[in-house]
């Protein structure tokens, strides 16, 4: 086996990757927020970007946003409140909420070949950024855990001590770009579902994300806490293929059971 049943009191699998590589946990919050995108298809595509719907679509945002930084800064236990000196500032609800915000947003203003073009676009632009652009000292960037990272670098120098490890923190600001595409890949394959031989196209949707997603693995290694190029692929693809799975299983035996 690649990893031990057993971690310590922990199964292996239900642990975090400790850095680069894909566990059945790190599967979760991607899920999620593919849902997101599926839900946001279905809930906005009869919609127009009325000042109505914004105004509904930030509240929902800042909602998630608030709680967020709520449970963070109260306790179950004494003190009760957290240290404001080291409050974290980022988590999944409120990567929930931007990530939520921004997709909605361009869901209502863009087409689909124009959010297939932003996700192409920002998921080589963020390789292309932490893979080859150096650091202000002259570094050459890296992938790793290390200070010359730049996820971890501007995590670090704009949000300081409000992190979730002391370097860097797996829902940092610069991380949330390619998580938007990983919604956006949820919003395209709801329009899948809403079209004729749906089942098909969906399970060709996953096996070229899941390709395309293990290539890319070769240059951008997959990466939960940088939510690397290729974990958006990847995760998108394995969420697309089980949600096939489901709905080639429910055609099938609905239908005996109709009969």
């Amino acid at each position: 086996m690649l990893i031990p049943l057993v971690h310590g009191v922990m199964y292996a699998p239900l642990l975090h990757a400790e850095w680069h590589g894909l566990t059945p946990t790190d599967l979760v919050f991607p899920f999620f927020l593919f849902i997101v995108g599926i839900s946001i298809y279905f809930a906005y595509k009869n919609k127009t970007g009325s000042q109505t719907t914004y105004k509904k679509i930030a509240i929902r945002s800042l909602k998630l946003i608030g709680l967020g930084l709520f449970l963070n800064l109260f306790l179950p236990y004494m003190p009760f409140v957290s240290d404001l000196e080291t409050l974290r500032f980022p988590g999944v609800l409120r990567r929930i909420g931007m990530v939520f915000f921004i997709a909605a947003i361009l869901y209502l203003n863009c087409n689909w070949k124009s959010l297939l073009g932003i996700s192409v676009f920002i998921l080589a632009g963020y390789w292309l950024f932490l893979g080859f652009v150096p650091l202000p000292s002259g570094m050459s960037p890296t992938f790793d855990r290390a200070p010359n990272n730049w996820a971890n670098y501007i995590d670090l120098n704009i949000l300081g001590k409000h992190l979730h490890q002391p370097d860097y923190d797996p829902e940092g600001l610069i991380s949330t770009l390619p998580a938007i595409v990983t919604c956006i890949i949820g919003i395209l394959i709801g329009k899948l579902l809403d079209g004729p031989s749906h089942i098909k196209f969906l399970f060709l949707a996953a096996f070229g994300l899941l390709v395309s997603g293990y290539l890319f693995h070769m240059v951008f290694p997959i990466n939960k806490a940088l939510w690397s190029s290729s974990f958006v692929l990847v995760t998108s693809g394995y969420g697309t293929l089980i949600l096939a799975i489901i709905y080639y299983l429910k055609d099938k035996y609905m239908t005996k059971f109709e009969k």
